[in-house]
């Protein structure tokens, strides 16, 4: 017992020294002005305008306070680069992962005229009542209500409650604009983006978030880097090319290497 306590002490001990590393090599030095710069070239790489995503954005936040939240998402912006994009048509949506509706409400106030189906688990599903401490029933009931009130604040949004792997089954709609917010693990990740490359149309984007370059927590839904390895194997056949933008440029999420996540734009290739 008392050999184990030790080992404890001592495993403690190691990960403050680890963390201390990581804070003065990484998160103490870290440049913002520099990954500004290179996300706005990240952007230019997919023709998108990121200062023009960011005006649009801030506008919205002043109508739409909840829209305007701590760990705001690059995603809201490269939403927002996107409607101010001429000549972009985009009349149907599909996000997989409604989680609270903000994502699907942000669609719909920037693309008024399109139909956007958002697909989530069902409220008594397992997985559903496991992730985000939904566990709590009165957390969760609040939650859900929050969300059902959202999503009746648009008439465009056609909220669809079943898993997003029965997607396989359909193929007779196309899509302009896919948004993959889902579990990021395997196989649900993977299912995810082969079935989005199916249902996308043929000029048509599709974005998907929390992508892990390094392998973080394989056992973990929301920490692996399934998404990448499967991206990187479509990209080796030719069936697609993507990039990589910063999912959040802040700090505290950022300025560690092994837990930088990113957002994947991909786009599928014509044969």
């Amino acid at each position: 017992m008392f050999n184990k306590m030790k080992f404890n002490i001592f495993q403690k001990i190691i990960k403050k020294i680890i963390a201390i590393f990581f804070y003065f090599k990484f998160v103490k030095s870290y440049n913002l002005s520099f990954y500004q710069a290179e996300q706005e070239e990240k952007y230019k790489l997919i023709d998108l305008d990121r200062n023009l995503g960011l005006q649009k954005l801030n506008q919205l936040k002043k109508t739409y306070s909840f829209l305007d939240y701590g760990m705001s998402s690059e995603h809201q912006t490269l939403f927002c680069s996107f409607s101010e994009k001429k000549n972009l048509l985009i009349k149907n949506i599909l996000e997989i992962g409604t989680y609270d509706a903000k994502s699907a409400f942000l669609l719909s106030k920037l693309f008024p005229d399109s139909k956007i189906d958002t697909i989530d688990l069902e409220d008594n599903n397992e997985i559903f009542k496991k992730s985000y401490s939904r566990d709590d029933e009165n957390l969760r009931t609040r939650f859900i209500e929050e969300r059902n009130k959202l999503l009746a604040k648009s008439k465009n949004i056609n909220f669809i409650q079943k898993n997003s792997l029965y997607l396989t089954f359909e193929d007779e709609k196309k899509y302009d604009l896919i948004w993959i917010d889902g579990a990021h693990g395997y196989p649900f990740v993977t299912i995810d983006i082969i079935n989005a490359i199916k249902l996308i149309d043929p000029s048509g984007i599709i974005l998907c978030d929390d992508i892990f370059t390094k392998s973080v927590n394989e056992d973990n839904l929301y920490k692996s880097n399934a998404g990448y390895e499967t991206l990187n194997e479509l990209k080796k056949i030719n069936l697609i090319n993507f990039t990589l933008l910063y999912k959040r440029l802040d700090r505290s999420f950022n300025a560690i290497p092994n837990e930088r996540k990113f957002i994947a734009c991909v786009k599928k290739n014509k044969f």
